[in-house]
């Protein structure tokens, strides 16, 4: 373990498997990659520990949309381990709970609220999707999903973790929106560069971190057997030279050092 307390996997997608001290954190945990199932059973086993838990060793799920390659396996998740603390849209909690998902587990979150994980706080920030895929809200459960549309986006969240000094923002998708991130200060951005825009590397510019970690790059509708990545984060460091970067290979397991 490093000198800051925090390891982490990255799932592939924008999934995070995320341990400071004692805690441990997912975020958009999804690994089944499929596009027609959405959900593949006995898929999830395979990358994530599903054993039930005590209640004090729940993990907390934080989402930030509810597109089915973010939300897909997260009923299945807090039904196998007999429970987690989930943060979320509206429109996630609904999904879930067409799902079958009790309401105890669900938590609605708003944009700047601030949640307690033991010793992190872990702060909601507005965001926004690169492209209005599949938008919408659900003020009710859906009747179905049985497609990707039906998993509608809802409101989308950046969140900033803070633990034992070290300051880490998420951001899923390739978009920000500026108002809530403009001047923020991190030593390690995990940021979504799923298919930029070209004002994309503009708005980076408006947030003074130390290490991109790029997320969201890789060819997701593959199973994470033959994982593969894309071209987005090749592209964007010959647009942003010097960018200063941290690339992590999928599945490992990284402890993160303290940056200077």
């Amino acid at each position: 373990m490093s000198d800051t307390g925090i390891s982490l996997r990255w799932l592939g997608l924008n999934a995070f498997e995320i341990r400071c001290g004692g805690s441990e954190i997912l975020i958009d945990p999804y690994v089944s990659r499929d596009r027609t199932l959405i959900h593949v059973p006995g898929e999830v086993e395979k990358y994530l520990d599903l054993s039930p838990r005590h209640s004090d060793r729940l993990p907390f799920i934080f989402m930030t949309h509810s597109h089915w390659d973010h939300l897909g396996d997260t009923a299945e998740i807090i039904r196998k381990i007999g429970g987690a603390r989930f943060w979320g849209s509206r429109t996630a909690c609904n999904i879930l709970r067409a799902q079958g998902v009790d309401d105890r587990w669900m938590n609605i979150i708003g944009y700047g609220d601030e949640i307690g994980v033991g010793e992190v706080k872990v702060t909601a920030l507005e965001s926004r999707h690169k492209e209005p895929y599949d938008p919408g809200f659900y003020d009710a459960p859906p009747e179905k999903l049985e497609c990707t549309s039906d998993w509608r986006c809802g409101e989308v969240f950046a969140f900033l973790i803070e633990y034992n000094g070290v300051r880490i923002l998420n951001t899923g998708s390739a978009n920000l929106y500026l108002p809530a991130v403009d001047g923020l200060e991190c030593d390690y951005w995990f940021c979504g560069v799923s298919r930029w825009n070209p004002d994309f590397p503009e708005l980076m510019s408006h947030i003074r971190f130390k290490k991109l970690i790029p997320t969201h790059h890789d060819a997701y509708t593959k199973p994470l057997s033959q994982f593969a990545l894309r071209d987005d984060f090749r592209r964007l460091c010959e647009t942003v030279p010097g960018l200063p970067v941290m690339e992590l290979e999928v599945l490992k397991r990284y402890d993160l050092p303290r940056l200077a």
